[in-house]
């Protein structure tokens, strides 16, 4: 059996990942090749485009990656689907791309499944008929969105959401604690700059001056950033060095790093970041958030002029860089400050109170200007949407300052009753997903399909 998929951005590059190794359960001999990313591959898929080359917010943003994708991805893509032939294509969100490659399958003969069909996350939207006439079969994540495409004369599934089988914490809270050199019982803030440069570049500075702001006023305030695994912390790192505070922090931190080695103070840190990176040279991660090789520290060691000078920089508070422990942040947080996207609807799983944040160029403000996005869209946050109503507070572009945020975060880290309302109104939306098990149910319907 002869399976294409071909899924977009790093969200769908998971349900992708997911989906291969239910369809492998099921039928161990499936061949199965693609465009997608790290899960996908690791499924066993063979990959033809790698999706991780590319990931841009915003039109204007996609402009530097569109070129690739429409005059070499694509045509690559469909050269494909004509020579192998699949038994079915299977498309995972992009709409951008995969609403083409569902025409040109179509074209040539070949069955459709869309899965995570572009939009159906959109409580309301304009009738259509094209994608009843270019797939086979709609797997639809939401039961909303499954109505709306049967109404449009869609042969649609509802299958549920497949976060809801993978969305789950890997160690306890004392462990986690302990890994990243924490209190559990002090407040934890975690901080999700998002999966893409772009969010990364325009949101880590706020992100940065939001924890001063709430450091002042919370001095037991724990800080951890995720770094997602699209963003190597080499590059973190390096945008971190040309931040003012930053680079004088980086500068300094060698010392302080060494001290505290030398006490063993941070050596459970040490330990369980050599452990979580997964390289060759082992990496830890300091309490005040910078990655340090060891042959790095080793070299500093042996330098003298570096260990005089022990002092700890002032008003930056610490914040430990971690990666691969995105769920556990996002579980063990007591809030979360969080980039607009799937991050948020993975929180809303764990019931974790949060703000939502968007910031872009300033030209991507002019094109949501011009677009009139902000107008089209009622909300931005996927909390939200589901709801259909202000559940999460969002705050966009120049919106998202440090002292706005502040003012949000602080009585969901303070005021046990609205952490409870919070918690109770995530804990709904939640409940509105569905039951678990939406990639063996779409297995099914590919090998279904793939079969008739």
């Amino acid at each position: 059996m002869n399976i294409a998929i071909f899924s977009g951005e790093v969200s769908g590059d998971l349900i992708a990942g997911a989906l291969v190794r239910a369809i492998k359960e099921r039928e161990p001999n499936a061949i199965s090749w693609g465009m997608g990313s790290n899960s996908l591959q690791s499924a066993g898929a063979e990959l033809i485009a790698n999706s991780a080359e590319w990931g841009a917010i915003g039109v204007t943003e996609a402009f530097r990656v569109a070129p690739k994708i429409f005059f070499k991805i694509l045509p690559m893509l469909k050269r494909a689907l004509t020579e192998r032939r699949p038994d079915v294509v299977v498309l995972i969100d992009f709409g951008a791309v995969n609403m083409q490659i569902a025409r040109h399958a179509k074209k040539i003969g070949l069955k459709v499944l869309y899965y995570f069909p572009p939009g159906s996350w959109r409580r309301t939207a304009k009738p259509s008929t094209e994608l009843a006439k270019i797939t086979d079969v709609l797997a639809s994540p939401f039961l909303w969105s499954h109505e709306r495409y049967k109404a449009d004369g869609c042969n649609s599934v509802y299958v549920g959401h497949p976060l809801l089988e993978r969305v789950h914490p890997s160690m306890t809270r004392e462990q986690f604690a302990e890994s990243l050199g924490l209190s559990p019982d002090k407040p934890i803030i975690g901080l999700l700059p998002g999966s893409r440069r772009q969010e990364v570049v325009h949101l880590v500075p706020t992100l940065i001056e939001t924890a001063k702001t709430i450091w002042a006023q919370v001095p037991d305030a724990q800080f951890v950033m995720s770094v997602a695994p699209t963003i190597s912390e080499e590059t973190l790192r390096n945008w971190l060095a040309h931040h003012s505070e930053f680079r004088d922090k980086i500068a300094d931190i060698w010392h302080e790093f060494i001290y505290e080695a030398e006490t063993k103070i941070l050596r459970p840190v040490a330990r369980t970041a050599r452990r979580l990176s997964g390289q060759p040279i082992p990496q830890f991660v300091t309490a005040e958030g910078v990655v340090v090789s060891a042959d790095k520290l080793e070299e500093n060691r042996t330098t003298n002029a570096l260990q005089q000078n022990l002092s700890r920089p002032k008003g930056l508070p610490p914040i430990v860089l971690a990666k691969g422990v995105t769920y556990d942040i996002m579980a063990y947080s007591h809030v979360l400050l969080a980039c607009s996207g799937t991050a948020t609807l993975e929180a809303t799983l764990f019931e974790t109170p949060m703000v939502i944040l968007y910031r872009g160029s300033k030209i991507m403000e002019l094109e949501s200007i011009l677009r009139g996005t902000r107008k089209k869209l009622r909300f931005m946050g996927l909390p939200n949407i589901i709801a259909d109503r202000s559940v999460v507070a969002e705050l966009i572009q120049e919106q998202a300052n440090p002292e706005a945020i502040t003012q949000i975060a602080l009585p969901l880290l303070n005021d046990v009753t609205a952490r409870q309302k919070m918690k109770a109104e995530l804990r709904a939306i939640k409940e509105s997903l569905g039951e678990p098990g939406a990639s063996a149910k779409t297995a099914e319907l590919v090998l279904e399909l793939a079969k008739k």
